[in-house]
């Protein structure tokens, strides 16, 4: 069997270029799984350190939860342990690239149905598989039927793997995981699962 050319292989690392970046990904199926069902209301997203998904969705009081005050919208609290927060707050809650840094994801997944009104909708996308990227932390890996079983009492209406980028050399330049023959990690897949509390 012939090996991989470094013509295949950049081929391969660049093939996800050719489709939108993982957050607009991410907004498109939002935009698609949730709008018909509830057009406003509240959304809180956790975690939206660098992108905020709120402005692509007008209709909604937008609000973030995170570690720090950056802002007059943000929540400062942990979504695994957040009391301070009344149950059956929000119409949609949005997790993008957050549960693999969540040192206990069953806990964070109890508190977001807590915190959904009854109808309401969670947003979860997060990795399968991909490198080693400690912010602050790096704890899991998940499969679409793992969210779906941490998120055990929403009504699943879609569940999917995200296979974009699968071939991508996503090295920082600060990266401290080991390069391989390859010259990088190359295996990154994404799920995504969307969940809705019973009315």
């Amino acid at each position: 069997m012939d090996s991989v050319t470094s013509i295949d292989l950049e081929e391969l690392s660049n093939r996800h270029k050719k489709f939108r970046g993982r957050f607009q990904r991410s907004v498109k199926l939002v935009k698609k799984q949730i709008l018909p069902l509830i057009a406003g209301g509240k959304m809180l997203e956790i975690g939206a350190q660098h992108q905020q998904i709120g402005k692509y969705f007008p209709t909604f009081e937008y609000w973030t939860m995170d570690i720090r005050k950056t802002a007059d919208n943000v929540i400062v609290g942990d979504i695994t342990n957040c009391p301070e927060i009344e149950s059956e707050s929000f119409d949609v809650i949005v997790s993008i690239d957050v549960f693999e840094h969540v040192n206990r994801p069953w806990k964070a997944a109890e508190e977001i149905m807590r915190l959904l009104k009854p109808g309401g909708i969670a947003f979860t996308s997060t990795i399968f598989s991909w490198r080693y990227h400690p912010s602050p932390i790096d704890y899991y890996r998940y499969s679409p039927e793992a969210l779906e079983f941490l998120f055990t009492g929403l009504d699943t209406l879609h569940k999917s793997w995200d296979y974009t980028e699968r071939r991508r050399d996503s090295r920082k330049a600060d990266s401290i995981e080991p390069v391989d023959e390859l010259g990088g990690w190359r295996e990154n897949v994404r799920v995504n699962y969307i969940g809705r509390k019973p009315l």
